[in-house]
């Protein structure tokens, strides 16, 4: 009988690791980075949802086509830099939109928003690559999360309030400004946190390497609302961990 030395690797590795003359840790980042991790996305990414009809997507590449398929319904807009124009596809959000266009009727705002979120984490998904790590923990919308996210991830509801809030030294995390009266955990990709007068929705969109560093980032979209009020507001973050299981922001829409 043959007795390939491949064949005895697992047993010498675990051999050396218990004598301690490898570092295990060390062999499991090693093992880590020589997997792989494609771009996935999750119940949060909903862009095919907003379509007027309806696309199969069963690669990354077919993302692609979220971003010429009509919107189900044109939107009036103004503050483009080139007058009032009607975005009706993530092509015309791309070529005719400004940090300060908003829509002609209020009331079409909030599903403005809503295209125009989803058009941006479609184009952070299509450049993202393939991960050789992940730190991100198993359960990414936790009860704990507010009190490791900065705070830019709060509920603001007005500029001056976010203006004063980012100048103040005292003001860390997402906590400190809107302190979680109340968790719900939804899903394992949506969570719901509640504040004094408001509330935040979370949920996942994808994953994959959106800084190309190596390391698998997340991307999440949070919706926010205020009780009783008709305030609505969508942001969308990208977040990473690194080995040291700190967070980090990666980028803020």
């Amino acid at each position: 009988m043959k007795i390939y030395f491949s064949n005895l690797m697992p047993v010498i590795t675990a051999l050396l690791c218990a004598l301690g003359v490898l570092s295990c840790s060390s062999l499991a980042i090693s093992k880590d980075a020589e997997t792989e991790r494609p771009i996935t996305w999750d119940a949060g990414f909903i862009m095919p949802d907003l379509l007027a009809s309806a696309v199969e997507i069963n690669q990354l590449s077919d993302l692609s086509l979220l971003l010429t398929i009509p919107w189900y319904a044109e939107i009036a807009v103004i503050q483009t830099g080139v007058g009032d124009l009607n975005f009706s596809s993530c092509k015309d959000y791309f070529e005719g939109s400004t940090p300060l266009t908003r829509t002609k009727k209020d009331n079409e705002m909030s599903a403005y928003l809503e295209f125009k979120i989803m058009c941006e984490a479609t184009r952070i998904l299509l450049a993202a690559k393939s991960s050789q790590s992940t730190y991100l923990p198993n359960l990414i919308l936790s009860e704990s999360l507010p009190t490791l996210w900065p705070k830019s991830v709060a509920l603001q509801t007005s500029k001056n309030e976010s203006y004063r809030n980012a100048q103040d030294p005292e003001l860390k995390t997402w906590a400190d400004i809107s302190a979680t009266i109340k968790y719900d955990s939804v899903s394992s990709a949506k969570s719901i946190y509640h504040h004094d007068g408001g509330y935040q929705e979370l949920d996942v969109v994808g994953r994959g390497d959106i800084d190309h560093d190596g390391i698998e980032d997340v991307l999440i979209v949070t919706r926010d609302h205020l009780e009783g009020g008709d305030y609505f507001n969508i942001r969308l973050f990208a977040f990473s961990v690194n080995k040291q299981n700190h967070w980090h922001l990666i980028n803020e829409i």
